[in-house]
């Protein structure tokens, strides 16, 4: 392939790989009219077949397929010799840089937006062939390099001081041929590619230097595609360029200036040895870019939003880390100025549509896509015996980045964007699998009690779903509690009776979770459903005392002291009913020694034990049975 010719005379094989057949036709016609020798593939299986015959030089290959996906594809494409070297280019309607980071795991160098400009997508299909072109080269060279030592034996020192000449003018067309592959062809910055590999590397600087200080700014104007609908591709150019040589004089010399697409930059800001430092040149970047833009036929201005992530020795990939700077510059965009990313913004972001915005939601989904939840285990005991007699499941969130997080800051958000039921199912799924591994390894029996939201309770297909946990993980159903929370009974008690009597007939007991909050009238608890459903359980909040204690003025302040409040109310209708009692949330030996004088049946909470993971748990239960 002659790397030097336009894009008209550059000859190249390119297979593409889309499902849909209008795609297919407008991306070859494009290539076509570039001069490309175009293959079409409706389907992965027919994709491999191609490139196992090592027809093409490039692959475009869509993301959303039938049967074989897209990212399944790359991985066997790239698992084989064959064709491991073919570079792979994802087409994808996502917009969403969450949604891309699986690509590029699996083996992707790049991907077009489906909804990009011509001028974009062939310019990175130039450069990934430029790319191949240049490793090819090199391998040339090196072979020929090669020959001429093994060939020049008679003659060493002259042709070592040749063969030298000849290395260095070579490494400098290779790194001039690497430079172009690696640079934005428009505005003369590093291109994506190029700004990850020093992304990389100040990730790597930092397991080394822990003190060293980075940060990485998102720039999105916001201006290019409007100027190039009204005055053409020209002036968008242009444009481009002037945003570049602003953004190159407001930064210093060290930092790396990378354009990704469009209207969207990036800079690496290296040496951050004071946090005002990046505020000021946050705030002179904006005020440049604010500044308006002389273009030949009009004045031009542009909005600007800058996100902005501090770099720290937490940070272990470029996903996390451009992750948070969309984070941060979805918040510049909202509140027009810019905004350093801070941890909180992940979880307690402006609600959008139905309570979430589309980041919340693709934020949460990436963690459930990475399997970044993990259930710890808080043990419920008999308070008369002490005994260890169940569990209760608490899902976590493992974060690369912040660490162990507790339910309390996600699960409004999963329920909000609908994700809870999907999040619900897998920790049943791996509360199961725990079960059945403290029986194997440990010979310990022991049940585990699950909270059920009030959507995924609702579920049509609830007890389809748990049956195909119970075949997959093996577990009786009478290992399993699931928890219920009271508001799901008593807005539809006939769908919940119906459901209630499915469950008892696996043998999955069913326990009434935050037993009477939220409702001051005992008699409308006992008569909507404690009389009619087949319970034998339910669940007080302690919590449900002190809110009591804390409304009446009548009552004393000591837990001893403290009767006919609302919790012991509903203790006492509990044991009308003859139903078993639980307690949670005991934080204090106070509270612990109350609960008992009420003659409440079990307990749980950080007195009697923080919850613990699977092994933690498995020695406690050794130790206590």
């Amino acid at each position: 392939m002659n790397i030097t010719k336009s894009n008209k005379e550059l000859t190249a094989n390119i297979l593409v790989v889309d499902d849909t057949s209008s795609n297919l036709r407008v991306l070859s016609k494009l290539l076509q009219d570039e001069g490309y020798a175009v293959r079409i593939a409706l389907d992965g299986a027919t994709a491999i077949t191609i490139a196992e015959a090592q027809w093409p030089d490039l692959i475009l290959l869509d993301i959303l397929m039938p049967e074989i996906d897209g990212y399944e594809v790359c991985k066997q494409l790239k698992n084989s010799k064959k064709t491991c070297d073919i570079p792979v280019i994802f087409l994808s309607s996502l917009k969403d840089i969450f949604d891309k980071k699986k690509a590029f795991e699996v083996g992707g160098v790049d991907y077009i937006p489906k909804t990009g400009e011509s001028e974009e997508v062939l310019i990175r299909i130039k450069n990934q062939l430029l790319i191949q072109a240049s490793k090819a080269e090199i391998a040339k060279l090196n072979a020929e390099l090669e020959n001429r030592v093994k060939e020049r034996t008679e003659e060493l020192e002259l042709a070592n001081e040749q063969l030298q000449k000849e290395i260095l003018q070579r490494r400098k067309a290779e790194d001039k041929m690497l430079r172009k592959a690696l640079q934005d062809p428009i505005t003369g910055l590093i291109n994506r590619s190029s700004f990850f590999g020093k992304l990389t590397q100040s990730i790597q600087q930092l397991k080394k230097q822990p003190n060293a200080k980075f940060a990485v700014f998102s720039i999105d104007c916001d201006c290019f595609k409007k100027i190039k609908n009204t005055y053409g591709i020209f002036e968008a150019t242009q444009l481009l360029i002037s945003i570049a040589n602003r953004l190159i004089a407001c930064f210093p010399r060290s930092s790396y200036i990378a354009r990704f697409e469009a209207d969207e930059f990036a800079i690496l800001l290296y040496g951050v040895e004071e946090f005002e430092e990046v505020i000021n040149i946050a705030k002179k970047t904006q005020k440049s870019l604010a500044s308006p833009f002389e273009l030949e036929k009009t004045n031009v201005h542009a909005n600007n939003s800058i996100g902005i992530v501090i770099i720290n020795d937490k940070y272990d990939s470029i996903e996390s880390i451009l992750q948070d700077a969309n984070i941060a510059l979805q918040q510049s965009k909202a509140k027009n100025i810019y905004q350093v990313f801070h941890p909180e913004m992940a979880f307690n972001k402006s609600p959008g549509k139905n309570g979430a915005t589309s980041e919340d939601e693709s934020y949460l989904k990436n963690a459930i896509a990475n399997q970044e939840f993990i259930v710890y285990y808080q043990p419920v005991i008999c308070l008369s015996t002490g005994k260890i007699l169940e569990l209760e499941a608490l899902v976590h969130w493992n974060h690369p980045v912040y660490g162990l997080i507790s339910a309390l800051q996600f699960i409004s958000l999963a329920e909000t964007t609908g994700l809870i039921v999907e999040l619900g199912y897998l920790v049943i799924l791996e509360a199961c699998q725990n079960i059945i591994y403290w029986q194997q390894e440990h010979q310990l029996n022991i049940k585990v009690s699950i909270n059920l939201s009030p959507q995924q309770f609702k579920q049509p297909d609830l007890i389809q779903k748990l049956d195909q946990i119970l075949d997959a993980t093996g577990i009786e159903g009478k290992y399993l509690k699931l928890e219920i929370p009271e508001k799901a009974i008593i807005d539809a008690p006939e769908a919940a009776f119906k459901t209630i009597e499915k469950l008892q007939s696996r043998q999955i007991e069913v326990i009434v979770d935050d037993f009477g909050k939220g409702y001051c009238h005992l008699n409308h608890i006992a008569l909507t459903y404690l009389m009619n459903f087949p319970l034998k359980n339910v669940k007080i909040n302690i919590m449900l005392s002190e809110e009591s204690n804390n409304k009446s003025l009548n009552l004393k302040s000591s837990w001893e002291q403290n009767s006919n409040n609302m919790f012991e109310l509903l203790i006492n209708l509990a044991n009308q009913m003859n139903l078993k009692i639980t307690v949670k949330n005991i934080e204090s030996n106070q509270q612990l020694k109350y609960v008992k004088s009420l003659d409440c049946d079990y307990g749980q909470g950080i007195t009697i034990s923080q919850p613990l993971e699977k092994d933690s748990l498995a020695e406690l239960l050794l130790w206590t049975t």
